[in-house]
Formats: structure tokens, C-alpha cells, sequence
């Protein structure tokens, strides 16, 4: 017979490709940053030559875009951290502290444009289309969508939600650049109110993309369930030699998930054998859902207070 066992050495991906994974995610932030610098400077410098709230709006949202880079390198840096005693689980969460950051910063930013599209609708004013407005927009259109190519790839590439926020944030940039550039052509023709109504595009593009952010850190800080349990259990029952498996829970980001169940097996079984059962159960989910930390507990079906379900 055997008793209860818990498997309390979970299965982790090694320190050092952490490591590596994190320098890479802080090269990437580090080259978009600086590109990033490039567009909000040309942006803004633009506007206000022109006294294009819409253009000067634009820049603001580039700006954020840049500041959104150094809170993502500094999270990272902090996320990069390997387990310590008040931190047994690691650092990883100080990466989604600063993905929420980034969407906090959006909902910041919208309400400054805000605030400018009411004043312009309140005491008036016409903005000077040059072309320079019109090659500043393109030029920066064209170095945004390079720059969310890349970071889109290298995120994915990595499984880093940081990066991936962060081009969902650039991408934004440039649907709100062609509306800009929209704007330029109206005012062109004597609509002088559509560079303040395009502003208020402005606002809602970047607010939505802010409260899409919050929400998925927002999941991740409340431990919201990844894995889907029908999925784990599929996995794990196809064991010889497990009964039936319960309480499973899961948490964690789309790069640093932890997952924790219980199986049931005959409680005559070897302690050995149950032990050994228990490391296979963990090899195979590591293997099919590629998680970071996977602990399982191990229980003969006639414990008390067990069920299966």
C-alpha cells in the first residue's frame, strides 16, 4: 500500500535559458526604443510646427510607445531573476506588472488627447498642411510597421506577452498614423474640423488597445486558468497505471505557466512504482503543453476525501 506523495522537485525549464530568453527580449526592446525615439521626435517636432492637433496627438502616441519600451526593459530585467526565498516562483510576474503598465499608459495618453480635441473644439484654430506633415506621417508609417513585423516575430519566437502587448501597441500607432495622414488631405480641402474629429479617433483607438492590455495582465495577476483541464486530463489518462485525476489548476503567463493536479492510483501499487508514475505524468505534460512548472501529487483511489471527478 502506499500513502499520500507529493512530487515537490517540479520539473523547470534550466536558469540559463531564462537567461538567454531575456537578454533576447531586452535586445529587441532596446533597438525599438530607439526607433520608437526617432518617430515620437519627428511626430511631435511636425505638430507643433503646424499646430496639427492631430499630428501632435500622433506623436504623443509614439511617445508612449517609447515609454511603454523602457518599463518593458525594466520588468524584464527584474522578471530575469532566478528563484529566490521570498520569491520561490521567480520573478515572472514583474514582467506582466509591466505589460499592465503599458496599457495604463494607453488609457493615460488618451485622456491627454482628449483633453486637447476639447480645447481645439472649444476656442478654434486651423492646423498648416505642408509637405512636410505628409512625408513626416508616411515615412513613420512605413518605420512602425517594420518595427511591429518585428517585434510580433521575435514575441512570438520568444513567448514573451511583452513584446507581443508592445506591437499590439505599435500596431495601433499606425492605423492612427493613416488616420492622421486622412485627415492632412481633408484639411487640404478646406475641412478644418477634421483635424480635431480625427484626434478623437485617436483617443478610442488608444483606449481600447489600453483596456485590452489591463484585461489580459489583469488575468494573469488573478491567476485566471490557461490550460484547458479536459486538455490535461486527455493527456494524463492515456497513462497505464492512473486512475483518474483531479483538483487541476493552472496559472501563470503564456511564457511561464505552472500547473499542479492530483492522479489516483491503485493503492496496492509500489511506492517506486507510484513515484516513478507520478515523474511520467510530469514528463508528458511538460512535453505537450510546454509549461514551465507542472507538480503532481500523488494519491491511491481510496484515499479519503478523493473522489475522482
Amino acid at each position: 500500500m502506499i500513502n499520500s506523495i507529493k512530487l515537490n522537485q517540479p520539473k523547470t525549464a534550466p536558469f540559463s535559458n531564462k537567461t538567454s530568453r531575456q537578454k533576447q527580449v531586452n535586445d529587441v526592446l532596446w533597438r525599438v526604443l530607439f526607433l520608437n525615439l526617432v518617430v515620437a521626435a519627428a511626430k511631435i517636432i511636425t505638430g507643433l510646427l503646424t499646430a496639427s492637433i492631430s499630428i501632435l496627438a500622433d506623436g504623443f502616441h509614439s511617445a508612449m510607445d517609447a515609454s511603454s519600451n523602457v518599463i518593458g526593459l525594466i520588468g524584464s530585467t527584474i522578471a530575469s531573476r532566478p528563484p529566490d526565498h521570498d520569491h520561490p516562483y521567480g520573478h515572472q510576474k514583474y514582467e506582466t506588472f509591466a505589460t499592465l503598465g503599458i496599457g495604463l499608459l494607453l488609457l493615460l495618453t488618451s485622456w491627454n488627447v482628449l483633453r486637447s480635441v476639447i480645447e481645439r473644439f472649444l476656442q478654434g484654430g486651423a492646423p498648416e498642411v505642408t509637405a512636410l506633415s505628409f512625408g513626416v506621417i508616411i515615412v513613420t508609417i512605413m518605420v512602425n510597421w517594420l518595427v511591429v513585423a518585428y517585434e510580433k516575430r521575435e514575441g512570438k519566437r520568444l513567448n514573451s506577452s511583452l513584446l507581443l502587448a508592445d506591437a499590439a501597441h505599435t500596431k495601433s500607432d499606425i492605423f492612427v498614423s493613416f488616420s492622421v495622414l486622412a485627415s492632412l488631405v481633408a484639411v487640404k480641402l478646406g475641412w478644418l474640423w477634421i483635424d480635431a474629429a480625427v484626434a478623437l479617433i485617436i483617443v478610442i483607438v488608444i483606449a481600447h488597445t489600453g483596456l485590452k492590455i489591463v484585461r489580459r495582465a489583469s488575468e494573469v495577476l488573478a491567476d485566471s486558468a490557461v490550460i484547458d483541464i479536459e486538455q490535461v486530463e486527455n493527456i494524463v489518462l492515456a497513462i497505464d497505471g492512473v486512475e483518474s485525476c483531479h483538483k487541476i489548476r493552472s496559472r501563470g503567463s503564456a511564457d511561464a505557466v505552472h500547473l499542479d493536479l492530483h492522479i489516483q492510483v491503485d493503492g496496492q501499487m509500489p511506492l517506486e512504482k507510484a513515484h516513478l508514475l507520478g515523474h511520467n505524468a510530469q514528463d508528458r505534460l511538460m512535453e505537450a503543453l510546454d509549461v514551465a512548472d507542472v507538480l503532481v501529487h500523488v494519491e491511491p483511489v481510496w484515499w479519503p476525501g478523493a473522489e475522482p471527478h
